[in-house]
């Protein structure tokens, strides 16, 4: 399905410099705390002069997780400040972007911060492993996040499985996500395809066979295992769609109605628990019959 020639690495300068990273940056990131260094004070911030870490790796933030922190600092105080750095007349958020959204929603005009002094390089860093140690990234941003890490510390997966204290199969599954075509992975980030139902699209020889792979999953809530399935059998040249299988509900209903009216009974169910019942007769008898069962009476 793609080109594996070039793998992670071919993209790996472009992930880096979306977010200017440096090896140094990373490397001090690892002694930056939340709270305050010696001789910096907690201080209230006005609201409005506050703005969004520009390096920001997460695209989106959840508006009803964003609510939930914002009723807990409502009803206990903000535990743990943000932190920020100036910038000319405004403050730029270091760490505590989802903080300071919540707090934007409640009635107050300040928030408690620190104010501290960073270059971009440590700042975009900070962003990436304050999202990563919180596991707030969609993953696709959580595989972009990896990979500038490995980038950029030199480190293979194993190694960075280690510093962020994940099993490697992890970093190793999110990373595969990258291989995928732009339009798979906005599937996934948008939850419409899970991590394993995308990672078995990856086996997909015929990448001009994606998109009606991806309908066939869409559209028949397929799990991954039958993603696999699915994936296989297009390998094989076999394009045409596959036999729904019966559940074992359909099958067994299907023979007590049978059973019931002696004649063949077809139960079609779908998949919000709608469905319809086909019941076969022979002739004018036998449909009285049936009806007789059903104590329908018709005129």
């Amino acid at each position: 399905m793609v080109n594996k020639k070039g793998g992670l690495g071919k993209n790996m300068d472009s992930l880096f410099g979306a977010n200017r990273i440096s090896k140094d940056a990373l490397e001090h990131s690892k002694n930056i705390s939340r709270g305050p260094e010696t001789g910096e004070k907690v201080v209230s911030l006005p609201l409005d002069k506050i703005e969004a870490n520009p390096f920001q790796p997460r695209l989106t933030f959840d508006e009803d997780s964003i609510h939930e922190l914002a009723q807990s600092i409502q009803e206990n105080g903000l535990l743990t400040p943000i932190i920020v750095r100036q910038n000319g007349d405004k403050y730029q958020i270091i760490a505590g972007e989802r903080r300071f959204r919540a707090t934007k929603t409640l009635k107050v005009k300040e928030i408690t911060g620190i104010v501290r002094s960073t270059n971009d390089d440590t700042m975009a860093t900070l962003a990436l492993i304050e999202n990563l140690q919180r596991d707030d990234l969609d993953p696709i941003e959580e595989a972009r996040a990896y990979a500038n890490l490995m980038a950029q510390l030199e480190l293979n997966q194993t190694q960075l499985a280690e510093k962020l204290g994940k099993e490697r199969t992890t970093i190793a599954n999110a990373l595969r996500l990258l291989k995928l075509p732009t339009v798979i992975q906005e599937f996934v980030q948008s939850g419409e395809l899970s991590m394993g139902q995308a990672r078995a699209l990856l086996g997909l020889e015929n990448e001009g066979l994606i998109n009606s792979a991806v309908q066939t999953i869409l559209q028949e809530d397929l799990n991954v295992r039958q993603v696999e399935a699915l994936v296989k059998r297009l390998n094989a040249g076999d394009t045409k769609p596959a036999k729904k299988e019966e559940s074992v509900f359909v099958k067994d209903l299907a023979h007590r109605l049978e059973d019931k009216f002696g004649t063949k009974v077809k139960v079609n169910a779908g998949k919000k628990g709608n469905g319809k019942i086909e019941i076969a007769y022979l002739s004018e008898d036998d449909l009285a019959r049936i009806l007789n069962i059903l104590a329908i009476e018709v005129d």
